[in-house]
């Protein structure tokens, strides 16, 4: 049985994209260096991803949940606070959000596929990722670079089409060209950035 919980210290730290066919044993597997959206101002390396989230869990309180299978990893949701998300400038921080009030932003919803695939994991993810949003006083969650559905997109199993975010209630705030390598792979024109009132979630 599946269970969720929160990103902590003394956990596994999301440290890359969960492709694979099978869950994940963190033991077994050697760390790596953070997910390569991440952006960071130094050199990537085990030590700055560490810190990354100690910052993220000490100064807020969390920045995520995963999800396990006894001691094996399926998925995992994080998201930072926008002035976090903006100095690490991580993929998607979006430079055209709304900076007024507590703004969470999504980073990387990633889950493994196979058997797991279509059993509703990513959701039940972004759920609890909701449910931590309103329960801890921030206003305001978003989601940046997200592409209109796509037959490539969900074959793929990608959580970041429109009609995933909508179904949790995110609206469209901000419409842009898609950039040329979203283009070329989905064959899509458009990317979206959307939010939700966390304080309307539920």
């Amino acid at each position: 049985m599946e269970t969720i919980k929160p990103i902590t210290l003394d956990g596994w730290l999301p440290d890359r994209c969960l492709s694979g066919q099978e869950p994940f044993d963190p033991v077994s597997c050697p760390p790596e260096a953070g997910c390569p959206g991440i952006n960071y101002s130094i050199k990537h390396n085990r030590e700055t991803l560490e810190r990354l989230y100690r910052s993220a869990i000490e100064t807020y309180g969390g920045c995520g949940f995963i999800t396990w299978e006894r001691d094996r990893v399926i998925a995992c949701h994080t998201f930072f606070p926008l002035q976090m998300a903006k100095d690490i400038k991580f993929y998607g921080h979006g430079s055209g959000a709304d900076s007024s009030g507590r703004v969470l932003v999504h980073n990387c919803l990633t889950a493994v596929g196979g058997d797991y695939a279509r059993k509703g994991i990513g959701s039940r993810l972004v759920t609890a990722s909701l449910d931590w949003a309103k329960a801890n006083g921030w206003d305001r969650f978003e989601v940046h670079r997200v592409l209109p559905a796509s037959e490539k997109g969900w074959r793929a199993d990608q959580k970041s089409c429109l009609p995933f975010w909508e179904r949790f209630g995110f609206r469209v705030f901000r419409e842009y060209e898609a950039e040329p390598e979203a283009e070329a792979y989905y064959g899509v024109k458009k990317q979206y950035s959307l939010c939700l009132a966390v304080g309307g979630w539920r």
